[in-house]
């Protein structure tokens, strides 16, 4: 490891990447602040770093030289593995979630329109009617 903290190399990784961190935090299931407090750190535990790595499809063995060889673990990045996030993925994700919400909202009103009606007949059905 160079003379840079562990938080800094893989925030410039990450960066380099060019991978939004609300991205990140949620591929990786934590909170967007856990993020910045692991790049304010001085030394990472290997599974972050690896985890990252992952993630973002980078091999971080470069930099991390001495602890991958007292750990033991071996980074395998796949070059076809669709998960790894960049810039252009996350407009896409963004995209396909405001999809997903308005195709929700919409089923959401049709279904207060349904509710509505039906409501609307029940007490069509019990209001007494003049004889």
């Amino acid at each position: 490891m160079n003379s840079s903290s562990a938080g800094q190399i893989l925030e410039h990784a990450i960066r380099r990447q060019n991978v939004n961190i609300s991205e990140l935090s949620r591929r990786m299931n934590v909170n967007r602040r856990t993020l910045y407090n692991w790049f304010n750190q001085e030394k990472l535990q290997m599974d972050i770093i690896c985890m990252i790595g992952q993630v973002i499809n980078y091999d971080f063995s470069d930099e991390f030289k001495d602890e991958f060889l007292r750990s033991g673990v071996k980074l395998i990045i796949d070059e076809n593995d669709q998960h790894p996030i960049n810039k252009e993925q996350s407009q896409e994700s963004t995209h396909y979630w405001m999809q997903k919400y308005i195709s929700l909202l919409e089923d959401y009103a049709a279904l207060l329109q349904t509710i509505n009606s039906s409501s609307q007949q029940v007490v069509r059905s019990i209001e007494p009617t003049d004889k």
